[in-house]
């Protein structure tokens, strides 16, 4: 079979092509300059940069499967005259060239790959903001660039062609691969040396730039070790020219690590007035882990905060950031809300609504006040004087004025619903509040106040409850089996220092008052108690089952000091009598150091109010009141009636 002649004169010319692609590849090296590329090289990095380049050794070249040039020993530095610290050296620097722009002197090339650079940030700039603004003020295409795209946004352009030509030119592609950062900041008081040197440096850095011209959008996407994890990165800009000029751009931004993952999807301007606004998600399994590996002031408090997620809009300004429609999941408690946080003075101030589905009142107070860690530790590592200190520091770290509400909430044993809550940080001032929850069948209200200065701290307690199960409350308060049930309010006042758990009880001062209605003293059989203090024995008030003594009213008051409640009024009334109780009651050692008396019906007889009666008329003689005293504790009283009492 013959071939027809078109088809002939086709193969042909293919064959004569790759044989020309063939030579041409082949007397690349012999036709093009080493030092031509050198100096072209260094002339391009530089006037992109505007940075001094030196090149100490020629560079070798490769024709397949691509023309590239590579160039080891490459050094970036600012322009004499200045700073001449490197701002990196690299191992090597691999440029692909275009063969037939090589051919006829023309040297260009489209990718860069940078091998094994070193960069150094914070030695000839301080800052972000500081390699911006050299950038934008070099002598390099860049600079050049961002200057006139500057002068666009400004108006203040005379040549607005020549403008639009200088803010759009070709850049290509940028490869780093195995880099490092070095950020030169002082060491951390909390980091040793070696987690210092971690935390200064980003290694195995492995990223691609791509910006096809400065007038299109761009992107970074990559991966690197940072404080000892692995970090996968990728931003990108629309209006990336724009947005290095100091302009808006549409920014997508990803962060992930192990501690830590982070999106950001708006748009941003990175200029002195910085400015971000749009979708904020961040997701991590532990708030404390993320805070101590970012490096950041840890979390107050030692309350370990696990899994924590946030999905909000954010608007953030050099002095603010506000997220708004929060959406936020704390330990599997989810919550939505507002936050806003001003950054005007040197302490943080923190404003806020968040309204969660449950909430964990004692772990959100641990979060500011360390609650005492009580768990056994080996001898060497307990510290029994620094666990009893109460920590208050907080109060001086930020401001803070949140409002709380919550479906649900527990305070150590004690469940709340339809919660009302708030916290409050201000001038050496710390407010705990729960203005309004429904808790033992009743309504509930309290607010905890500490006050601090350079010296020590004091604290303040108020707690009211309003037609509450005064049983249900007894059993949070450790009662197995309550004494008394009834219907009523309690209030509680008790302020002192506030500087060690251990005293907080003994160096109290305050009060306390119940009111209960139409109730019932469990295990208490009122014939029997009569008998045997009636009997002049001394006896233990024993409980007894399926016995109660019903009483129309329960009053007491009483004082509290130094770990001490003295009655100032106790009475119980009911339909067999009036009990009345006297005396102290230490409530540190739960122990008891009371006189009582039971007043009867008749008891205390009429006066005659009609001299007419007839003075021959017999009345019944009045019972007289029974008194006793009470010692012994709480779980276990002892009566002696007062003719035993010496």
């Amino acid at each position: 079979m013959r071939w027809p002649k078109f088809m002939r004169l086709i193969i042909a010319l293919v064959i004569l092509g790759a044989a020309a692609a063939a030579t041409l590849l082949a007397v690349i090296p012999f036709v093009v300059s080493t030092d031509a590329i050198r100096i072209r090289v260094a002339q391009e990095i530089s006037a992109w940069t505007g940075y001094s380049v030196e090149l100490r050794q020629a560079p070798r070249l490769r024709v397949f499967p691509v023309l590239r040039a590579s160039l080891s020993g490459v050094t970036l530095s600012k322009l004499s005259g200045q700073d001449a610290r490197p701002i990196m050296s690299a191992d090597r620097i691999d440029v692909e060239l275009s063969p037939l722009d090589a051919i006829l002197g023309r040297l260009s090339f489209s990718e860069t790959h940078i091998v094994r650079p070193h960069f150094n940030i914070g030695g000839p700039v301080d800052n972000f903001s500081g390699l911006l603004e050299a950038v934008a003020s070099s002598n390099g295409r860049l600079g050049t660039a961002i200057r006139a795209q500057r002068a666009l946004l400004q108006n203040g352009s005379n040549d607005k062609t020549l403008a639009a030509q200088l803010v759009s030119q070709p850049f290509g592609r940028v490869v780093v691969r195995d880099g490092t950062i070095s950020f030169n900041r002082p060491e951390s008081e909390n980091e040793t040396e070696g987690e210092a040197d971690q935390a200064q440096q980003i290694t195995g850095l492995n990223a691609t730039f791509e910006w096809p011209r400065t007038s299109s959008p761009a992107t970074l996407k990559g991966n690197a070790q940072w404080r000892g994890e692995a970090t996968q990165f990728n931003l990108s800009a629309t209006q990336a020219l724009p947005l290095l000029a100091g302009g808006m751009s549409d920014v997508t931004a990803n962060f992930n690590a192990a501690p830590l993952n982070l999106a950001f999807q708006g748009k941003a301007t990175i200029s002195d007035d910085r400015f971000f606004e749009g979708t904020l998600s961040v997701k991590t399994p532990s708030l404390n882990g993320a805070v101590r590996w970012l490096g950041l002031p840890p979390v107050v408090g030692r309350a370990e905060i696990g899994a924590f997620s946030l999905a909000s809009t954010i608007t953030s300004t050099p002095h603010r950031l506000k997220f708004a429609n929060v959406e936020m999941t704390t330990d599997e408690s989810p919550a939505k809300g507002v936050i806003e946080i001003g950054l005007e003075q040197d302490q943080p101030a923190v404003t806020g609504t968040l309204a969660f589905e449950k909430l964990d009142l004692r772990r959100l107070f641990s979060i500011f006040v360390p609650l005492p860690d009580n768990r056994a530790r080996p001898p060497n590592e307990r510290d029994q004087n620094d666990r009893d200190m109460i920590d208050t520091s907080f109060i001086d770290r930020a401001e803070l004025d949140l409002r709380l509400s919550a479906q649900s909430a527990t305070a150590g044993p004690i469940t709340l619903t339809g919660v009302a809550a708030a916290v409050q940080i201000r001038g050496g001032r710390a407010i705990f509040d729960i203005g309004d929850a429904k808790a033992f069948n009743g309504i509930v209200q309290a607010n905890l106040q500490i006050v601090r200065d350079l010296k020590s701290a004091s604290g303040e307690l108020r707690f009211n409850a309003s037609d509450i199960d005064s049983s249900q409350l007894f059993a949070v308060l450790g009662f197995d089996k309550p004494f008394v049930n009834g219907k009523g309010n309690v209030s509680l006042l008790m302020k002192g220092p506030a500087n060690r758990w251990s005293q907080l009880l003994t160096n109290a001062q305050g009060n306390i008052s119940v009111q209960l209605n139409n109730g019932q003293m469990q295990g208490f059989a009122v014939q029997d108690f009569l008998a045997k203090a009636q009997s002049q024995g001394f006896f233990a008030l024993e409980r007894q089952e399926n016995i109660a003594l019903a009483f129309n009213r329960l009053d007491l008051k009483a004082n509290l000091s130094d770990g001490v409640a003295t009655l100032e009024n106790a009475r119980l009334d009911t339909s067999d009598g009036t009990l009345n109780l006297a005396g102290i009651v230490p409530f540190v050692d739960r122990s008891l150091a009371l006189s009582g008396e039971v007043v009867f019906p008749g008891s205390q007889p009429e006066q005659q109010s009609d001299a007419t009666e007839d003075p021959q008329e017999e009345t019944s003689p009045a019972k007289p009141p029974l008194n006793f005293f009470v010692g012994g504790s709480w779980d276990r009283p002892f009566i002696s009636p007062s003719g035993t009492v010496q």
